[in-house]
């Protein structure tokens, strides 16, 4: 019967924005990047607390989905330089993906789940992920 297979169960969210950025010194002149704009996704990879549980559900994510939204919400269509937590902060790919997990964690942890990582697509052909540490 297929629910004797053995193996790691995790589950994923997306979210999709409009926003743009640029990056401080990114020049050898010390001179920064231009403004420019990118079709975001950020990709979400949780786990349970428990593997399965007897009703099938490894982590249900609906918590997590909602506070996702809300942390998309409030940086879709904006300069993410302009943002509060990015005062001074290089708005890179990697940031990014660091600024999602903070947002996610405690959400999520609070309904027994762990973040095993977080992807940022900058665009259909760039990504750079954060795998936190455990």
């Amino acid at each position: 019967m297929f629910t004797q297979e053995n193996g790691k169960f995790y589950v994923r969210i997306e979210g999709r924005f409009e926003s743009a950025h640029f990056l401080y010194q990114y020049f050898a002149d010390g001179s920064d990047e231009p403004i420019h704009g990118h079709s975001w996704k950020v990709e979400v990879f949780l786990e349970g607390k428990t593997n399965i549980r007897p009703d099938g559900i490894s982590y249900d994510f609906l918590t997590a989905r909602n506070k996702l939204m809300e942390l998309v919400h409030s940086i879709d269509h904006l300069l993410i330089n302009d943002h509060p937590d990015f005062k001074g902060i290089n708005p890179t790919s990697e940031n990014v993906a660091r600024w999602f997990y903070s947002g996610l964690k405690n959400e999520v942890k609070e309904s027994e789940g762990k973040i095993r990582r977080i992807v940022i697509h900058e665009g259909p052909e760039n990504l750079a992920f954060f795998e936190p540490e455990t």
